[in-house]
Formats: C-alpha cells, structure tokens, sequence
C-alpha cells in the first residue's frame, strides 16, 4: 500500500527534528545541562509529532498516546543515564 505524500512528509520531518537534536546535543558537548534540556525538548516534540501525526491519518486512540509518552519517557531516561 502507498503512503500517502503528507505520511512521507511527517516522516521527514520527524527525521530532520531528530537529526537537528543530535547535533546540538554533538555541539553542546560538555554542558549537560543543554544536553539534557535538547533531549527532554525532542522528546516532547517526539509525543506531539506523534499525536498530530495520528490525528491527521485519523488513527489516534489512547493506547497510542500512551505508547508515545512512554517511549519518549524511556528514551529520554536512557540518553540522559547515558549522557552523565
């Protein structure tokens, strides 16, 4: 089944607010607390890419919204564990 061209576009995008993160979080090096302040950033992005990203395709249920605040909790305790 083909994705429709607005699907690809979320994706990109998703994809360039993920890869800006990374490398602020490259060039904030030694400053933890930017670091943290990036990642905690991209993981609310994260849940409210998600949710805008379901609602257009008409999907979005509370399991789904819960499935991306956890991931985005989850990811973010794990980059910040790693980051100190």
């Amino acid at each position: 089944m083909k994705k429709p061209i607005h699907s690809l576009l979320d994706y990109l995008l998703l994809t360039i607010l993920v890869s800006v993160a990374i490398i602020l979080t490259l060039y904030f090096n030694g400053n933890k607390l930017f670091q943290q302040v990036i990642v905690i950033g991209l993981s609310i992005l994260y849940i409210v890419w998600g949710i805008l990203h379901h609602l257009k395709e008409k999907t979005l249920r509370v399991q789904i919204i819960l499935e991306y605040v956890l991931f985005g909790l989850l990811g973010s305790l794990v980059v910040i564990g790693l980051l100190k």
